[in-house]
């Protein structure tokens, strides 16, 4: 297949990495885990990275967005005492939910039009699936 944008196929590239630095929600005990809206956001980005010619504009952008607060997260971290940590973490939740709903009709057309396709159905099938509650 033929990647008519080559900045789609990067942003979809760098969203692989959301797998690695998610948005984390924090249970009473101190451990953490992705959110629900995390790991509903991998799964969307699975589907399109099946092909990511079908990602729309929007998606393209919530996710460049994404990936900008969590840059900027990352070095508010590096940080001590930093009170802007707070915020990035509330601008990257809600970054997550945008994302989420931009990138969510483009992944519900491919699984439409492609889901004969074992590759794409598979990770539509992966869609369909609930997130586990939290801890």
């Amino acid at each position: 297949m033929t990647i008519t944008h080559p900045g789609r196929l990067a942003v979809l590239f760098l969203s692989g990495i959301l797998a690695v630095s998610p948005a984390i929600a924090q249970d009473d005990e101190g451990e953490v885990a992705p959110s629900s809206t995390t790991v509903e956001l991998q799964k969307l980005v699975a589907v399109l990275q099946t092909d990511p010619n079908a990602t729309s504009q929007p998606c393209v952008d919530a996710l460049t967005e994404l990936h900008k607060t969590q840059d900027t997260l990352e070095a508010e971290q590096k940080r001590t005492n930093d009170p802007d940590v707070g915020v990035a973490r509330d601008v990257l939740e809600t970054d997550f939910e945008t994302a989420v709903q931009s990138c969510s009709p483009d992944a519900t057309a491919l699984c439409e039009k492609n889901g004969n396709d074992p590759k794409v159905a598979h990770a539509c099938m992966a869609l369909d699936q609930p997130a586990a509650p939290p801890k």
